[in-house]
């Protein structure tokens, strides 16, 4: 039987996915209740080899280490897919590529979601990377419990969620509930990126005032001869790896750090990195 201590933490970290599903659907317009239909067990876990299953793994670094699997029935995966693109909800639809690819991207979003909630509940920052799937494992010490979804957009939709042995492990070694609030404030490397609203007088006056945002790729030098050049399928390369951040400014300065998304059909950056608040509060300069 598993300690108490054991399960609050493995706990934790289910309800900020849990918490991720909510807030992501409910930014794709379909505001849902999400729920967990029973506690964590460490009962087996059934074979993932049904093709009517799919499955998708992320891989945990950074504050964690492990991986955590979520499966689903593709008639499931497959209105994920067509929400992120705003299709009609269609279970008896065709798993395509393509949905398989929105599906991947709406997960993502969820996981970037969980990792931000995460943080903000323990202070540590933890990596949720999609990986390459595998069978989830069926060892000693794999938690599995499943979250129910409803919403006025579908029926109830049911996802499993498997958490393996390493991860399990790496969050009953995490600092108790007590020690928390230090080892927030010990973890992070902004401990000014809130400005403080009171501490500069009519600050107030100024929030609704509206600033040109920018998402930046990359950047690069030409000649004006380069310039004159252009031409329909001329390729200008960046100075950044496809690996990389893009960078959000406003008003042309930097202030965040990100990765790219796709948001109810739209692009979108979900956001990594923020400046210090000293930097954002320049933009009062203006």
């Amino acid at each position: 039987m598993m300690e108490t201590a054991t399960v609050t933490a493995v706990q934790k970290f289910c309800d900020v996915w849990k918490a991720a599903f909510t807030q992501v659907l409910d930014s794709l317009g379909a505001a849902a209740v999400c729920s967990w239909r029973a506690p964590l067990t460490e009962a087996g876990v059934p074979a993932a080899t049904n093709q009517d299953v799919v499955t998708t793994r992320f891989q945990v670094s950074k504050g964690l280490q492990g991986s955590a699997f979520w499966l689903c029935e593709r008639t499931i995966a497959v209105q994920f897919a067509q929400l992120l693109h705003s299709e009609a909800l269609d279970a008896a639809a065709e798993f395509s590529e393509l949905h398989r690819d929105a599906f991947a991207e709406f997960l993502r979003q969820v996981a970037g979601q969980a990792a931000s909630e995460w943080k903000a509940e323990t202070g540590a920052e933890i990596d949720l990377t999609l990986a390459e799937p595998h069978e989830p494992p069926s060892l000693p010490g794999t938690q599995t419990t499943t979250l129910e979804l409803t919403s006025d957009k579908f029926s109830a939709l049911a996802m499993q969620f498997v958490l393996d042995p390493a991860l399990c492990r790496a969050l009953v070694d995490l600092p108790s509930s007590e020690e928390a609030p230090a080892a927030a404030h010990a973890n992070t490397d902004l401990s000014d990126s809130s400005l403080n609203l009171g501490a500069t007088p009519n600050l107030a006056l100024l929030l609704d005032v509206e600033l040109q945002a920018t998402i930046r790729f990359g950047q690069r030098d030409m000649l004006l001869r380069e310039v004159f050049g252009l031409m329909p399928g001329a390729v200008v390369e960046l100075n950044q790896l496809v690996n990389e951040p893009a960078e959000l400014l406003v008003a042309g300065r930097l202030i965040a750090r990100g990765e790219v998304v796709v948001v109810d059909g739209n692009f979108g950056l979900r956001v990594s990195e923020v400046a210090a608040a000293g930097q954002r509060a320049a933009l009062l300069d203006l």
